[in-house]
């Protein structure tokens, strides 16, 4: 698949509950839980580590997610109420331009993201209104490897894939 975007990638934010979770939320007498693929953690670290900034943006506070990222070391917002605004704050620390950066999300309260990014992405399982605002539509679902998926082709765009196969004897 061509790129669709020209210019390198510094920020991928993503939203948490049907991206890098299936969407389902357990709750007990103690809080909630949250199913995470481990390979889209894994990859998320790449990302990091290889100088593109993963930032989770979420409308729902959470101990589960609160603790998944923190075991991360993922910059992480809980319990927003607007996404974009956090993000300009990101934008403006980190002295990039909405079209250097990714979303993918899931379901409508993305959209107002996705419209602003220069590389929407929407997981498989996504709403079908937001995959109408998608440049791309991953093949993988939310919480089973969006987020690795993402990863791939964003170090793939920006010429760092053969780092992470260089790192694990993987060429």
């Amino acid at each position: 698949m061509p790129d669709p975007v020209t210019l390198p990638v510094r920020i991928i934010f993503l939203d948490v509950d049907g991206t890098l979770t299936d969407g389902v939320i357990g709750f007990d007498g103690v809080g909630d839980s949250r199913h995470f693929w481990i390979r889209d953690g894994l990859a998320l670290e790449w990302a990091r580590d290889l100088g593109v900034l993963p930032v989770v943006i979420s409308g729902r506070s959470s101990r589960a997610v609160e603790a998944r990222m923190s075991d991360l070391s993922l910059e992480h917002y809980l319990g927003v109420k607007d996404k974009v605004a956090v993000a300009e704050r990101v934008l403006q620390r980190e002295g990039a331009r909405w079209e250097e950066c990714v979303m993918v999300g899931d379901d409508l309260p993305d959209v107002a993201m996705m419209r602003r990014v220069g590389w929407p992405i929407a997981v498989a399982d996504a709403q079908p209104e937001v995959r109408r605002f998608a440049k791309t539509v991953l093949q993988h679902a939310g919480g089973r490897g969006a987020a690795r998926e993402t990863v791939e082709l964003v170090l793939g765009h920006n010429g760092a894939w053969e780092q992470v196969l260089k790192r694990y004897d993987a060429l």
